[in-house]
């Protein structure tokens, strides 16, 4: 837990630092119509594929500790995917509700993790022009089942922080390129002590309406 506390709380420092640079800078009155033209619609909803690693730690740390020799960091990566629906509340102020999920499969030690999530994000944002820019940060929701010997549930609260950029392709479709980190309570009982969050790559579309 002392290696998460750690890249926690870098994450929250960049975040802070990140959301005092983007509230700090003046909006005039010809910035803010540029970014209400870039962004005309209160709504938008996405569609993203993931590429998710777990952190080295707990199972994924010393496989033989649970009697599953050759387990490492990288076994149980595996792809998910999300939907996402946001709510542009302000050209910079942006609040997302997501619901997504991922799978991990390691058919050597015969593991398999399969985790769905829900999340609340509220994302600083900076218009571009032809691309939006943002940080974000949020609490979620992890519910996790791993079948190894035999099958084991678990439910906990995380917490996450992400970057990314939007880019415009139409007034009314936008390709989105994004890192999330997300930290999570131990799941332990069957889990081997590991950590439901990791690091989720993403790609995906956002239409706007």
């Amino acid at each position: 837990m002392k290696a998460n506390r750690k890249i926690g709380y870098w994450l929250v420092v960049f975040f802070l630092v990140s959301a005092g640079h983007l509230s700090a800078q003046s909006m005039d009155e010809s910035d803010v119509e540029d970014e209400r033209v870039a962004s005309p619609s209160r709504f938008s909803v996405s569609g993203k594929m993931a590429y998710h690693t777990f952190w080295k730690q707990g199972l994924l740390e010393n496989g033989e500790a649970y009697g599953r020799p050759g387990l490492g960091v990288s076994s149980l990566a595996g792809v998910g995917g999300e939907i996402e629906l946001d709510y542009h509340w302000r050209p910079f102020l942006v609040i997302a509700l997501t619901a997504g999920g991922y799978q991990g499969k390691s058919d050597q030690n015969k593991v398999e993790v399969i985790t769905g999530y829900a999340l609340a994000t509220a994302k600083l944002q900076k218009s571009g022009g032809i691309a939006d820019y943002y940080v974000g940060a949020g609490l979620g929701g992890y519910f996790s089942r791993m079948k190894a010997d035999g099958t084991s549930n678990a439910l906990k609260p995380g917490i996450h922080g992400l970057i990314g950029i939007r880019v415009h392709v139409t007034p009314a479709w936008s390709i989105l390129l994004e890192d999330r980190l997300a930290f999570t309570l131990r799941a332990e009982d069957g889990f081997g002590d590991l950590d439901l969050g990791g690091n989720f790559v993403l790609l995906g579309a956002s239409h706007h309406f």
